[in-house]
């Protein structure tokens, strides 16, 4: 099942559409900014749309990009703000980061200022996958909407450890055509049941929904 893409030169603040996808509600304080998130590198696109607080912290926007690519978040992650870098604290050198450095205190509302500001996720430093997120648009919270909810999206995020953009684009190619050389052992790796094209929307939402409440900032 996938959503219907959003044209967000459509929208401006108090006028963010919202859709009911049948789970818990609950309201939401503060601002609520329209992300695009596309999955660089990779061809054709992985994209999302995505409702979120702009109170959202850095570390919990990882846990909901974990959810929006079916990632299992068994790798290093860092975000890219401009010149600015967000990780969290290496628990082998007991680093202690300072607030504005903090993944866990930066908020989305802090760095995003303005339609078409942008940031930068990178996950998983030996595949080394890219996602490109953009503000598209910002809104007030509407009663009795759970936030963040999923929107719209195409095709499955990349599957864990599949080697990258290249390799990825490569078990792509075993897929369509899976006499192809070295189709047999990729297709083998990912098994039969793994679909580039499958996206469900309400698969998504209900498992942002199952996310735990995020830590209250001190």
């Amino acid at each position: 099942m996938r959503g219907t893409p959003i044209n967000a030169d459509k929208f401006y603040r108090k006028n963010i559409s919202h859709r009911d996808h049948g789970e818990h509600k609950v309201s939401a304080g503060g601002e609520i900014f329209r992300l695009k998130i596309v999955l660089m590198d990779c061809k054709p696109s992985v994209w999302r749309e995505v409702e979120i607080a702009s109170s959202t912290t850095l570390a919990r926007l990882h846990d909901v990009l974990q959810v929006l690519m079916d990632w299992e978040d068994c790798h290093l992650w860092a975000f890219e703000a401009g010149e600015k870098r967000f990780e969290p604290p290496d628990p082998e050198t007991n680093t202690k980061l300072t607030a504005g450095d903090d993944p866990n205190r930066m908020t989305l509302g802090a760095l995003l200022r303005g339609r078409g500001a942008s940031l930068r996720y990178n996950y998983d430093f030996g595949d080394d996958w890219w996602v490109d997120i953009q503000l598209a648009a910002v809104g007030d919270p509407q009663p009795n909407v759970r936030y963040p909810r999923c929107l719209a999206g195409e095709r499955a995020g990349p599957p864990e450890d599949c080697g990258g953009p290249h390799r990825f684009e490569e078990l792509l190619k075993a897929r369509k055509n899976p006499k192809r050389r070295g189709a047999e052992e990729l297709l083998e790796w990912v098994g039969p049941d793994w679909d580039p094209e499958a996206f469900d929307l309400a698969v998504v939402n209900k498992a942002l929904s199952a996310l735990p409440a995020p830590r209250r900032l001190h």
